[in-house]
């Protein structure tokens, strides 16, 4: 049965939209400040049409005013900025530009827009902004530190400044006095105190007095982000390479902070109604007969679920793209039979390809014939070890490679699937020290915007979950550009809203997960992730029937509803612990 349209749904995505946010540290106290004052006798003003360049030696600093209330500033060595791209600001928005009127003081150089008050300081190039009324907003503490291409960046933290955002961090939704990294990570089993996980959205919310303000850093590489664990007076973030680039935009409120920020990297697209039901799951439904099985009981048992999955066990040794034709000899069928019934079926896709010469896997031989997979840095092909044994993987920062990858959807589709899960695409490695790709693997980078040139993992790793679901969105659209794609991704980066909605990967089934869950996706909310989840009753172990009962309850109120567990577990379909319980899960996901 078809779930309802109750307006409280919007209101759900809306509370999740608006919500926190939190930050990020690496601490690099190895890194010693370049001391700007004794670069040069003085400094340097250039004037542009929406804001300031100054030059110390050879140092610069540029920022300039996309609109009245978004700032951007960055700062390169040499004589050359960086590249003005991004795999997250949409370029309708690096592009703006607001009026400014220029001024200039004995000690700092400045504008003001029709909303902000911009001071550059001549010695240390050390920022101030202020509001119109002259309160400041965001103040540096010290010059930014240099080391090679490392750079940290310090701000004043006042005692009663708060911080929200950086994705689905673990902890308390307020992020002072935390410390945290950004590089995407299998976090299997994660803990309150586990960092990194999976995501990377350097993006994080401050509020103090009744005013909030935006903080993006783009930048792909490691980066972190210390609300207090170094300093009790300055908050800071930073990276070992990529540029000093970072956009501050004002509220004063923080849902206008929250619209900025999707203004600047975009906002979701609209999800398929029958997403917003009740989702049924697990690793694995290892049979065509169990898919059935439970979907027949959920219907006999008037459970309005919307969904069923399948796990990597649906495929032929777990190859992406395949089907395992012994347990499922008629997927189509089965589609069928399910859509029938009002099922939706959502499958799994990971981006590692079995390394397969020779076995007529499309999959695999399409690739190579392509050229679509990241290199060794002696050219050959990287080899890593997943689900399916040696695997190799798409080099998603290839336009060429998108479109391939999103044409090896057709199959799929034309049996009848409707939604895809990318799953592992932090890239999680199995047979890696790290866990993932080597940070010297190479990446070909030839996108619209960019130069085409190659790119470290390093560089690469933290959008390739971004790329990954990016890739597939388009590929559905193209295949049909009459439907709305449900893509749900593992790994991301800031924007990656634009392509997938998202879970919290693989979370416990212990209450402290199921506590631990709201300020995960209220911080997802802020951070771009309206439409987003948690596995309902814990991914990782078998929840007694009191905390599974609960987990539904709750569930029933969040973005994405969907019940999902691991292999060798107890089963944790609604029906679990008898009648009397079910009853309970029945009624949240009616009134749902």
């Amino acid at each position: 049965m078809h779930v309802q349209r109750p307006f409280f749904m919007a209101l759900i995505v809306t509370i999740f939209g608006f919500c926190q946010l939190s930050a990020i540290i690496w601490s690099q106290s190895s890194l010693k400040p370049t001391p700007l004052h004794t670069l040069a006798q003085s400094a340097k003003e250039s004037l542009l049409p929406n804001g300031i360049e100054v030059q110390i030696g050879d140092l610069h600093e540029r920022v300039v005013a996309l609109r009245d209330d978004v700032l951007r500033i960055s700062m390169w060595k040499g004589d050359f900025a960086p590249e003005d791209a991004s795999w997250a600001v949409l370029a309708s928005a690096r592009h703006g530009s607001a009026p400014v009127t220029l001024s200039e003081s004995e000690g700092h150089f400045g504008f003001r827009t029709s909303a902000l008050i911009v001071e550059l300081d001549k010695e240390t190039l050390e920022v101030i902004v202020r509001d119109q009324a002259g309160a400041i907003l965001q103040q540096d503490a010290r010059p930014v530190r240099l080391d090679g291409d490392a750079f940290r960046i310090y701000k004043s933290m006042p005692l009663d400044e708060h911080y929200f955002g950086l994705g689905d961090k673990a902890g308390p939704l307020d992020r002072r006095n935390q410390a945290f990294t950004l590089w995407n990570t299998d976090a299997y089993r994660f803990q309150e105190s586990t960092d990194p996980l999976y995501k990377s959205i350097p993006y994080f919310m401050t509020y103090r007095a009744g005013r909030a303000l935006g903080v993006l850093l783009d930048n792909t590489w490691r980066t972190s982000f210390d609300f207090g664990k170094e300093s009790a007076t300055a908050y800071s973030f930073g990276a070992p390479g990529g540029p000093i680039n970072y956009y501050v935009f004002y509220g004063p409120s923080p849902k206008q902070v929250v619209q900025t920020y999707a203004w600047l990297t975009g906002t979701p697209p609209l999800p398929p109604l029958w997403s917003f039901g009740f989702q049924q799951s697990r690793y694995s439904y290892m049979t065509q007969a169990r898919v059935l099985e439970v979907a027949k009981r959920l219907r006999a048992d008037r459970i309005p679920a919307d969904a069923i999955y399948l796990d990597i066990d649906f495929q032929d040794q777990n190859r992406p793209f395949s089907v395992n034709r012994t347990a499922f000899p008629d997927l189509p069928g089965m589609v069928k039979q399910l859509k029938a019934d009002n099922f939706h079926v959502v499958s799994i896709t990971d981006p590692h390809i079995a390394n397969l010469s020779g076995h007529s896997y499309l999959p695999f031989d399409s690739g190579i014939a392509g050229n679509h997979f990241v290199k060794n840095p002696d050219g050959s092909v990287y080899t890593g070890r997943v689900w399916p044994g040696p695997s190799v993987f798409p080099d998603f920062t290839r336009q060429q490679t998108r479109a391939w990858w999103g044409s090896l959807y057709r199959d799929l589709r034309r049996d009848g699937v409707e939604g895809f899960w990318n799953d592992m695409n932090e890239p999680s490695i199995f047979d890696s020290p790290t866990a993932t790709m080597p940070e010297n693997v190479v990446h070909r980078i030839d996108e619209p915007g960019f130069a085409s040139r190659p790119a470290s993992h390093a560089e690469i790793h933290a959008i390739y979950g971004l790329e990954n679901s990016r890739a597939t969105f388009d590929g559905l659209r193209a295949i049909d550009p009459e439907i709305r794609p449900f893509v749900l991704t593992r790994a991301t980066y800031a924007g990656g809203q634009r392509y997938a909605a998202t879970w919290t990967g693989d979370n416990s089934s212990s209450w402290n997960h199921l506590r631990l869950t709201t300020p995960m996706l209220e911080n997802l909310g802020l951070s771009g992730f309206a439409f987003s989840g948690a596995d309902v009753g814990g991914y990782a172990g078998t929840p007694t029937p009191e905390l599974l009962t609960k987990w539904m309850e709750v569930g029933a109120f969040q973005p994405i509803y969907r019940d999902h567990s691991e292999k060798g577990k107890g089963d944790q379909e609604p029906w679990v612990g008898g009648p009397e319980r079910e009853a309970v899960p029945r009624h949240f996901i009616e009134t749902r």
